[in-house]
Formats: structure tokens, sequence, C-alpha cells
């Protein structure tokens, strides 16, 4: 996934977490893709790409022309409850048609769930892009 990846801030707070809930599970590839393509909106890209292998087991890619992970927010990006886009529930109010994710739960579920994760970002301006490899805690691996 090429795309910014929104600032991370440390875990909210476990309040914030109780009173969210993880009302949305991944639960199927198709709820993959949606996340996948949620954060390639949120990341204001304007194009997107999809590509599912023929079992939609082996490979989930979603690329995109979005803003890119900056590297100070790189460990954070596959970690639970790791968001720039609220700081506790009562930033809700403020979510409503800027944001389609803002609980910093999917990444780190797609983590889990398929035992490591890709993910290959460049920021606007760089040269190269980096990729970075996630295992099943949310930890980069290399």
């Amino acid at each position: 996934m090429v795309g910014r990846w929104m600032e991370k801030e440390p875990p909210l707070p476990t309040s914030t977490v109780r009173q969210l809930g993880s009302s949305q599970v991944l639960v199927d590839p198709s709820s993959v893709v949606k996340e996948l393509i949620d954060n390639a909106l949120d990341a204001r890209s304007t194009a997107i790409f999809v590509e599912i292998a023929s079992n939609t087991i082996d490979a989930i890619q979603v690329r995109d022309n979005g803003h890119g992970i900056p590297a100070e927010d790189w460990e954070l990006v596959c970690r639970r409850y790791c968001t720039s886009k609220i700081r506790d529930y009562d930033d809700l109010k403020d979510v409503g048609g800027k944001w389609l994710g803002f609980r910093g739960e999917a990444m780190a579920s797609m983590a889990e769930m398929s035992g490591s994760l890709a993910i290959t970002t460049r920021l606007e301006g760089e040269p190269v892009a980096v990729l970075l490899k996630y295992g099943r805690n949310g930890e980069i691996e290399s």
C-alpha cells in the first residue's frame, strides 16, 4: 500500500477505547479491502488500485497515490488504538465527514490475522519508497 497514513499518536486512553469498542471486526477479505480503500481515501488519494489473489487469501494489495507515511509514524502503523484523528471520545463530533476510519484498529487487525503485513510507502518528494514488514504483533520486523 502506497499512501499517506494519517499521523499516529500514542494509544488512545483506556476509557476512550472502552467507549468506542471494536464494533467492526475484519471478518473476511472484502472487509480488509474496504479498510484499505478507506485508508487510501483518508490519505487524499485520487487513484486507487486493488489486486486480489484468485483465492482471496494469498494476496490483497491496495495501491494509491496518497501522501505517504512519515518515518516517525512507521512504528505505530500496526499498533492498536494509535490514531491522530481523535484524542478522546469527545473528539468524535469532529470526525463526521472528515475521516472514514479513526479507531486505529484495522491495520493492527490485519497484521494479526495475516501473520505479516507489508506496506510500501513514499512521501511526496522522496526519491524512493520504503518497504515496511510488520509481524503479527504489529511490530516492524524489517
